[in-house]
């Protein structure tokens, strides 16, 4: 039988409002970085020359939030993305309480074929500027724990390749310190920047 009784320390705060109230505030200001976000990264795409296909963006930004990834509370933006029943082009960031924030670039299905090339022509650069590659089958899952990720830089060149042509997708990766606050915002969008730049120009 399970048991209902509480802990010392679940007793002390089941009476208190105040953590509930601070952590209600702070996942209210993580969805207004986000809101700015959304708009630091439409920035950057309207300079740059990047070919976007006009369906990718015709579903715009969307801003979640929940609070049961793994148990803690998350928020997460969408831009720009595409999801239909088989493709993806999403660039993904998310925060996760207590950990950190993650900017993923995610193609599937035809997208994900479209850009092969250049994804694996892309291994030198991907690799010196720290991203991370998804390795496990299920692309659904969001963080950096229990082998999801593992550097590019531990790859050699052709087993990057073999990464890329496993599955039908896959997933970049780059997590951000929560406690650098105030450089989130160009921190991701510079992630973004260098994504959009190995698309664009072939790995060059």
């Amino acid at each position: 039988m399970e048991s209902f009784e509480l802990t010392p320390e679940e007793a002390s705060i089941i009476g208190s409002t105040h953590f509930i109230r601070l952590k209600n505030s702070a996942i209210e200001k993580v969805m207004a970085l986000m809101g700015r976000l959304q708009e630091a990264l439409a920035a950057y795409d309207r300079n740059s020359s990047f070919p976007f296909k006009q369906e990718w963006l015709m579903q715009g930004g969307k801003i979640s939030k929940g609070e049961q990834y793994k148990g803690l509370p998350w928020v997460m933006l969408d831009y720009p993305r595409y999801f239909s029943k088989s493709d993806v082009f999403a660039f993904r960031t998310m925060f996760w309480w207590g950990h950190y924030f993650s900017a993923t670039l995610h193609l599937a299905g035809n997208v994900k074929r479209y850009y092969s090339t250049e994804l694996e022509n892309s291994y030198t650069k991907l690799a010196a500027a720290g991203f991370q590659v998804y390795i496990q089958e299920n692309p659904w899952e969001h963080d950096f724990e229990n082998g999801n990720y593992c550097f590019i830089n531990t790859f050699s060149l052709d087993e990057w390749k073999t990464l890329v042509s496993r599955n039908d997708f896959i997933k970049v990766a780059k997590p951000f310190v929560i406690g650098h606050w105030g450089e989130i915002i160009t921190d991701v969008v510079e992630a973004y920047a260098t994504l959009l730049n190995m698309l664009d120009n072939k790995g060059a």
